[in-house]
C-alpha cells in the first residue's frame, strides 16, 4: 500500500507489526485517517512460524503481514509508509507532531507498536539458525520440539524458570550457561537439578549442523552439547525512546504502562504489543490493537476530522408484562 504522505490526520500508528495493524484496521472501521508508519524490524521477522493464530495456525510472519496489508485495501483512511518516525511531540493546542522521515505530521492520537528488540547469542551461525531452530520465546517455539533434546541458552536469575517452562514439551533440557565460572547460586543449582535439567559452564562459540537440522552447540574448549533447538535468553530491549520523550509511565523493564483501553498514562496516546507488559504472544499483540484501535477511534467522536458512523444506541432491556 504506498501513498503520498499525509500532513494531518486523526491518528498515527508507530509501528507495522501485528499490533499495529490491527489498531489501524479498527481505526479504519471507524472511519478515522490514520497513518500507520512501519519501519520494517518487527521482532518475529526471523522466524519460519507463527503459532496459536485462530484459524491461521501456523502461517508464516510474512503472510500474516501480507494478509493484514491486503485487508487494510479496504479502508480508504488507512496508509502505511514505509519509513521511521524520529520524533513526536505535543503541541500547544494538545494535538502531537511527528517528524516523519524529516516531515511533519500532526495527528490527534498516536498509538504506539514499536516492539521489543532481542539481544542475540554471540555464535556462529547464529543468523542462518535463528527462527529455524534457535528461537527466544518457549511458548512461541516450544511445542514444534516436544519430546526432543533441547539447551536453554544463558545466564542470569531467570534462566533456572526458563529452562524448566521448556521441560512442558522438550523431553530433556541442559543449561548452558555461556560462562567459563558457575554462574547459579546454591539455590539454583539445587532447583534446575530437581527439575533434571543439566549445567553445562562454557562459552558457547558456534551452532553445529544445518538450519533446520541442528545437532548441537560447541563450546570454546570443544565440548559438543547435543540439541534438537535452542533457545535463548540475555536481554530483550524495549524500543521505548518516543514514549520516554513524551513521559510515558514505565515499569523497571521499560515497557510502557497501560490501562485497560492500552491507554498510555499520556493523555492521547496508546500503546500495544510487545512494548506494554504482559505475555508477549502476537495474538494477544492482535487483542491489543483491537482494543487500541476502537479505544483510540470512539475517543475522537468529539473532535474527529472526517466523518465517521455515530455510536451504537445503548443496549435497552425488556420485560413481559404477565
Amino acid at each position: 500500500m504506498s501513498f503520498s504522505l499525509p500532513s494531518e490526520i486523526d491518528a498515527l500508528v508507530v509501528g507495522g507489526g501485528p499490533a499495529g495493524l490491527a489498531a489501524a484496521t479498527w481505526l479504519g472501521r471507524y472511519q478515522r485517517r490514520t497513518l500507520v508508519v512501519d519501519a520494517g524490524e518487527h521482532r518475529n521477522r526471523f522466524t519460519d512460524q507463527v503459532h496459536g493464530l485462530l484459524g491461521r495456525d501456523p502461517i508464516s510472519p510474512q503472510d500474516l503481514l501480507a494478509e493484514a496489508h491486503a485487508g487494510l485495501e479496504q479502508y480508504q483512511q488507512v496508509v502505511i509508509h514505509s519509513g521511521t518516525v524520529t520524533a513526536v511531540d505535543r503541541t500547544e493546542d494538545g494535538r502531537f507532531r511527528a517528524t516523519v522521515d524529516g516531515a511533519p505530521v500532526f495527528a490527534e492520537r498516536v498509538v504506539l507498536a514499536t516492539g521489543v528488540r532481542d539481544q542475540l547469542p554471540a555464535i556462529t551461525g547464529i543468523e542462518e539458525h535463528y527462527g529455524t531452530d534457535v528461537y527466544h520465546c518457549p511458548a512461541c517455539d516450544g511445542h514444534e520440539f516436544r519430546g526432543g533434546n533441547v539447551i536453554a541458552l544463558g545466564a542470569g536469575e531467570h534462566v533456572p524458570a526458563y529452562a524448566a517452562e521448556l521441560l512442558e514439551w522438550a523431553q530433556a533440557v541442559c543449561v548452558v550457561t555461556d560462562a567459563d565460572e558457575p554462574v547459579f547460586d546454591e539455590t539454583q543449582y539445587e532447583t534446575l537439578s530437581r527439575h533434571g535439567i543439566r549445567v553445562v559452564d562454557g562459552v558457547a562459540q558456534a551452532l553445529i549442523g544445518p538450519p533446520g537440522a541442528l545437532e548441537g552447540l560447541r563450546l570454546d574448549d570443544g565440548t559438543v552439547v547435543d540439541a534438537d533447538a535452542v533457545f535463548f535468553s540475555y536481554a530483550h530491549h524495549p524500543t521505548n525512546d518516543l514514549a520516554r520523550h513524551l513521559g510515558c509511565e514505565l515499569d523497571q523493564e521499560g515497557l510502557i504502562q497501560v490501562d485497560g483501553d492500552q491507554l498510555t498514562s499520556v493523555e492521547g496516546v496508546y500503546a500495544v504489543g510487545d512494548i506494554t507488559p504482559g505475555i508477549q504472544l502476537v495474538p494477544v499483540a492482535i487483542s491489543q490493537g483491537v482494543v487500541a484501535g476502537v479505544a483510540c477511534a470512539t475517543s475522537l467522536r468529539e473532535n474527529r476530522t472526517t466523518h465517521g458512523p455515530d455510536p451504537a444506541p445503548p443496549v435497552r432491556r425488556f420485560t413481559l408484562d404477565r
